[in-house]
């Protein structure tokens, strides 16, 4: 079941005529994205299609985004303050409040000295987040042997609802469920795409035992939350280099639990690659979420044990 949008949040970032538009014709319940390029139509990309705003329906006539609305948007974006929200902007993307993020494409530029910068902005992709409390209940069963958390790697392509099974399974582990007790969670959010932590600290509510270590990178995180917060669960999103598989090995041999995230086509193309495949085999996880997207925005899940060999639960 979906959650409210924070529309107004949304709404506020663009200019008068362009925002009376995006009213009249924008569901923010069904929206995932809003594409704006410059000198080109604005995509609206629902979980079932994708479609180009029109200006003006009798003329079948798209609206063209400007570079001076562009412009408008990244200033209220950033909040006419681009200097505040330089490191964010510096990963390419700004974070809003409840939660949504605008990812920025432009100018790459790096003098060598201070970080890596965007400038002269010519795409903006607008990512609408939502909650959607509860959508990872039934898995949770399943990932769990009496009440020890079973390792787990949850595994899908881009846009399939990863982390918003992640952030559902954090506050669902953190809060405990009628049948399992709470844990002490830690989460390593280097993109700060899981809590998505405002600069005023807003955010998604990730449970009542659950401690969030912002914008750090993961390897180092997930050692620094093992020697400061002892979890009982550690949390990390799209791991893969051969940094992480070093951390994990570590913290793994510590006695704590893991729950991580990663892309894949497939569970095989995990094993494959030559970083990944080489810590999996050496260091297998104990269960296996398998997301795929389907028709009608439904989502596929299949929870495996034994390297994926083994097919504990599927949700059709």
């Amino acid at each position: 079941m979906k959650e409210k949008v924070d529309q107004e949040e949304l709404l506020r970032i663009f200019p008068g005529k362009l925002r009376k538009r995006i009213e009249e014709k924008v569901s923010f319940e069904d929206v995932t994205e809003i594409r704006l390029r410059t000198g080109l139509p604005i995509s609206i990309v629902t979980a079932e299609e994708s479609y180009f705003l029109q200006k003006q329906e009798e003329k079948q006539e798209y609206w063209i985004l400007s570079p001076e609305e562009l412009k408008i948007i990244f200033e209220k974006l950033s909040q006419y303050s681009v200097f505040a929200y330089k490191e964010e902007i510096g990963e390419g993307y700004i974070t809003l409040k409840g939660g949504h993020r605008a990812g920025l494409c432009g100018k790459y530029y790096y003098d060598g000295i201070e970080k890596p910068q965007i400038k002269n902005i010519s795409s903006i992709n607008l990512r609408v987040a939502r909650e959607v409390k509860n959508c990872a209940l039934p898995i949770v069963p399943w990932l769990f042997e009496g009440e020890e958390f079973c390792h787990t790697l949850v595994v899908s392509a881009p846009g399939c609802g990863k982390t918003t099974y992640l952030r559902d399974l954090i506050r669902l582990l953190s809060d405990g469920t009628g049948s399992i007790s709470g844990k002490n969670v830690s989460v390593v959010d280097e993109r700060s795409e899981i809590g998505n932590r405002t600069r005023m600290g807003e955010g998604f509510y990730l449970g009542k035992r659950t401690d969030l270590l912002d914008h750090c990178p993961k390897a180092e995180g997930m050692l620094m939350l093992l020697r400061t917060m002892t979890p009982e669960i550690l949390v990390a999103d799209e791991i893969g280099g051969k940094e992480d598989m070093k951390a994990l090995a570590y913290v793994r041999n510590c006695g704590c639990k893991l729950l991580m995230t990663i892309h894949g086509s497939s569970l095989q193309d995990l094993f494959l690659r030559p970083v990944v495949g080489k810590y999996l085999k050496q260091f297998p996880f104990e269960r296996y979420i398998y997301l795929e997207k389907r028709k009608k925005a439904e989502r596929r899940i299949r929870i495996y044990a034994k390297q994926g060999e083994e097919l504990l639960w599927q949700n059709y």
